[in-house]
């Protein structure tokens, strides 16, 4: 145990990070080419802590920002993109959220997952950008903080207009914004897109599920430190963990982890659930469990709220979802205290109200109704029509339409897309986006 707690303090340390941030930067000066040097200067960039080393990377990267052939070598030569792209090149958990229409009116399509970033811009002919420019507006919604900030260069060489970003966490809005002029950040995050309408949440009283946590089984998520928790918690409690494989560990991964800690409950384990049975798993929970230190949002823990769970996270999480925590909604966990404000949260959940004030906040159609003002302005202070709204879209999950009349209605830029771009659009995005 102790040799996880030290590996994981190292992983997580915010000092670990600013020098190793610092290295890059040192690598990217002994570089023999402009793409390595490009590429060791982002990573500087997403590494930074301070303003000092964001600004010394910055000023690097700055003067090569609008060079599209330097930026398509970084971004195709990156390890997460080099076969992916390739093997797998169409878009998806991807949505077109408006069609253009006469006049000018712009369409609007999201783009989630930087994988699907990468897809997009790489295999965009550069013949064909100056057209999709012209009809549509790019939303790319970040999966993780810190965001692939060489593949938002790309789209910056790419594209003269605005280039609209929906953070993964606040706290990283700044820094999006500051990497270039024409990125626009938009004012929710990227997991606030559940629709309310999938929960029915049950009585508090007739919740049966007292300690809940949906993560796959990655090494990120830290199942350890809950079953540590787990080991100063009542044996009687119920408690549920779903996930699916990720990183080469399974389900027996995690039963022999918690076996190892003496987990003194029976533990419920489910792996690769369809989301309806999630959904009625979580509407059945009193307390939703996030033990990760860093990853993007956590659409899991913003369903937990709409299913009406108290969720409880990390206080020094660096999680997207974090930010959704307060006294009407749930808990922070004190790192040393975890089991102690567990049990204090059980007692408490009875007199929160999550789903209330998730409806009221981070809905999909609050995020749409958000989404739809920022883009409206900005079609207008450029003096462009803007006659239509966005349609409602919702993450179930991976991007869908929440009003079948809504799909109907995009099916002929869905249509032209396609035709136009075979490769990146294939003819069943608009109904199977999560291929």
């Amino acid at each position: 145990m102790n040799l996880i707690r030290w590996t994981d303090s190292l992983r997580h340390s915010p000092l670990i990070r600013e020098l190793a941030g610092w290295l890059a930067l040192l690598r990217a000066r002994f570089q023999r080419t402009p793409t390595s040097a490009a590429s060791w200067h982002c990573r500087a960039f997403d590494l930074a802590n301070s303003t000092l080393l964001q600004d010394q990377a910055l000023t690097s990267l700055t003067p090569h920002l609008n060079d599209p052939d330097l930026w398509q070598k970084v971004v195709s030569g990156l390890p997460r993109y080099r076969t992916l792209i390739p093997t797998q090149p169409a878009l998806t958990r991807s949505i077109l959220l408006k069609s253009p229409g006469p006049n000018g009116e712009k369409g609007a399509l999201l783009l989630y997952f930087e994988y699907n970033w990468a897809r997009f811009l790489l295999g965009l002919p550069p013949e064909d950008r100056a057209w999709f420019h012209e009809h549509y507006d790019l939303i790319l919604t970040t999966s993780w903080s810190p965001t692939d900030y060489a593949a938002l260069a790309l789209a910056c060489s790419i594209f003269p207009g605005v280039i609209w970003v929906q953070p993964a966490n606040q706290t990283e809005a700044q820094k999006i914004a500051s990497f270039h002029p024409r990125l626009h950040v938009l004012d929710s995050l990227a997991c606030d897109w559940v629709n309310p309408d999938f929960y029915q949440p049950k009585p508090f009283a007739q919740r049966t599920i007292d300690l809940i946590m949906i993560a796959n089984w990655g090494h990120f998520k830290r199942h350890w430190e809950f079953f540590q928790a787990l080991t100063h918690l009542p044996p009687d409690l119920r408690v549920v963990l779903i996930g699916q494989q990720e990183g080469g560990r399974t389900i027996d991964t995690i039963r022999a982890e918690a076996r190892s800690f003496r987990v003194p409950q029976s533990i419920e384990y489910h792996e690769s659930l369809p989301i309806d049975q999630v959904t009625a798993m979580q509407c059945d929970a009193k307390v939703s469990v996030l033990m990760s230190r860093r990853e993007g949002g956590c659409v899991a823990a913003v369903e937990s709220l709409f299913a009406g769970c108290a969720l409880a996270m990390r206080s020094d999480a660096h999680v997207g979802s974090r930010a959704h925590i307060n006294p009407q909604t749930g808990a922070l966990l004190r790192p040393g205290h975890i089991a102690e404000d567990l049990l204090q949260l059980l007692h408490i959940a009875p007199t929160l109200h999550p789903r209330e004030w998730a409806i009221q906040n981070i809905s999909c159609q609050q995020t749409t109704a958000k989404l739809n003002h920022q883009l409206k302005s900005h079609a207008l202070a450029e003096n462009r029509p803007w006659t239509r709204d966005l349609a409602l879209a919702n993450w179930r999950p991976h991007p869908t339409f929440a009003n079948p009349s809504d799909q109907q209605a995009m099916l002929t830029a869905y249509t032209e897309l396609h035709h136009r771009f075979p490769a990146l659009f294939s003819a069943d995005l608009c109904h199977q986006s999560w291929r």
